[in-house]
């Protein structure tokens, strides 16, 4: 990676990356806590009386704040950082424990549901994970000559498949 290999990128780039971060973290919080609801037998809250709607603005809150990160972190790699930001890694991800955390009391959840959830760990590993997924799609737009990645019947080398290419004998051998 060198200086002369640095490329720009739009603002609507690092919106549309910020978004798919997000919304592949938040992906990844519904299945792992899907999956650690089946294999502990736990609800990610037990405690009674809590507002529906508690639960997800929490988790809105703790998405925004992520959002917000991931911009702050891309403006950091357009001025030339090109390492990690890990402080910046570990921020997000004690963020969004706080933020669960936090939230969940002044929602009323209990201290298991807060602070001593496994789930609310589990969202710190994700937070760090998306934090660093970004970093390194963007780092890789900005830093290499690289081109996009495309589907094998986006390339100009290959002919397609044979519906596409009009190869009707393709279709016989197939019969046989």
């Amino acid at each position: 990676m060198t200086e002369a290999s640095r490329r720009g990128v739009t603002r609507g780039y690092v919106g549309g990356l910020v978004f798919a971060t997000v919304a592949v973290v938040l992906a990844l919080i519904v299945a792992v806590w899907g999956l650690l609801a089946l294999f502990s037998d736990r609800d990610p809250v037990q405690t009674a009386g809590i507002t529906p709607a508690a639960v997800p603005l929490i988790l809105a809150a703790a998405l925004s704040a992520l959002a917000w990160g991931l911009w702050l972190q891309a403006v950091q790699l357009l001025r030339g950082l090109r390492t990690p930001p890990w402080a910046h890694t570990l921020v997000m991800a004690g963020g969004a424990y706080l933020i669960w955390c936090l939230g969940g009391l002044l929602a009323g959840l209990s201290i298991d549901d807060t602070w001593l959830s496994p789930y609310a760990a589990t969202l710190t590993i994700i937070f760090a994970l998306g934090s660093l997924l970004f970093w390194a799609v963007l780092a890789r737009r900005v830093f290499t000559d690289k081109a996009p990645p495309q589907w094998p019947w986006e390339r100009r080398s290959e002919s397609g498949p044979d519906w596409q290419t009009g190869d009707d004998d393709a279709d016989e051998s197939r019969r046989d």
